[in-house]
């Protein structure tokens, strides 16, 4: 492990080891988040200074820039990213509830798009691989091959895990497709003046569109717990809502959210089926301690089923989580 953070870091994964395209002038976070990809298809996680990374996962799981984990369960078109400079530069993702479990409150990333001012490349969710349109047209790429976004980036593919490099803005995402959702992995310069669901890598509060300070209390109980009300919290969501028209290519608009719907917790768990998923999740964070988040595990095993398990090996660590009082 010491070898690949050192060989991460330095990108010699990228310039000397591998023969890769664009990467000879790869930025360093758009290098860094390419090397890791290269190695195993993982999304970038270790310590590295200049860059920043932040998650959409599973169900979906968020994990913020700055480490800050929280369940995104309302459909709909958001934000996930963009940034507060004139780059004009945009990450929207789209979340549909997932009809294949019993569970209604489920929502899953469908579709993830990304928006220059005179280019955009979508990933949606597909039966083999990703569904991938640049510029709006439907583009066919093949695995180990890559296509360009214009002068302002490109996309490589690696079996069913995606990488879209921003070349302007140096920063990179790995999205990991199958049938039933998309990962989304985004990092971003440390310096980057970032808004959007998640969130910003200098700052561990969140705030929603026009400015407003998520307020956020520290569970007592759980020195690694905060909590919003639901009220603040939808209102947190609705200012990064998407609501005026279709922004993806699809002729199927975006769902409206019932911001009062059930959000599960592990509360709502039965103490059986609590007791199996925490035997399977102490499994799985054996084989992947690096990046093991056992909340999400236990919330994905009990009510998701054992499809959602390899969430856990894309998921990006967690400073603390927050979770929404109903």
């Amino acid at each position: 492990m010491k070898l690949q953070n050192t060989l991460l870091m330095s990108g010699l994964l990228v310039s000397g080891l591998l023969n890769v395209a664009h990467a000879a002038d790869a930025k360093p976070c758009v290098q860094y988040a390419l090397s890791a990809w290269l190695i195993d298809g993982k999304s970038p996680y270790q310590a590295f200074s200049k860059c920043a990374s932040a998650s959409v996962v599973s169900d979906p799981h968020i994990t913020t820039f700055k480490g800050l984990a929280y369940d995104h369960n309302f459909p709909g078109d958001y934000t996930l990213m963009e940034l507060q400079d004139n780059s004009g530069f945009s990450v929207v993702g789209r979340f549909i509830v997932d009809k294949a479990n019993k569970v209604s409150a489920y929502t899953i990333p469908e579709a993830i798009k990304f928006t220059w001012p005179s280019h955009t490349a979508e990933l949606h969710r597909g039966d083999e691989g990703a569904v991938l349109l640049i510029d709006g047209k439907v583009t066919v790429l093949q695995s180990n091959k890559t296509v360009k976004i214009g002068d302002v980036g490109y996309v490589s593919r690696k079996g069913a895990s995606y990488f879209v490099a921003n070349n302007v803005s140096d920063i990179a995402a790995v999205i990991n497709s199958s049938t039933f959702y998309l990962d989304l992995n985004v990092t971003v310069p440390r310096e980057a003046d970032t808004q959007g669901l998640l969130g910003n890598p200098l700052n561990f509060s969140l705030f929603d569109r026009d400015g407003a300070d998520l307020p956020v209390l520290t569970d007592t109980s759980d020195a690694e717990l905060n909590k919003v009300s639901r009220a603040d919290f939808s209102n947190y969501l609705e200012s990064w809502r998407i609501a005026n028209g279709n922004v993806f290519s699809s002729e199927i608009a975006p769902a409206i959210p019932d911001y009062n719907a059930k959000i599960y917790t592990l509360a709502d768990i039965g103490k059986k089926r609590l007791e199996r998923a925490q035997i399977q999740c102490e499994a799985l964070e054996a084989a992947q301690e690096d990046r093991f988040n056992l909340n999400n595990c236990l919330f994905d095993m009990s009510l998701g089923g054992n499809k959602f398990a390899r969430s856990a090996h894309h998921n990006q660590p967690a400073i603390s989580r927050m979770e929404v009082s109903n």
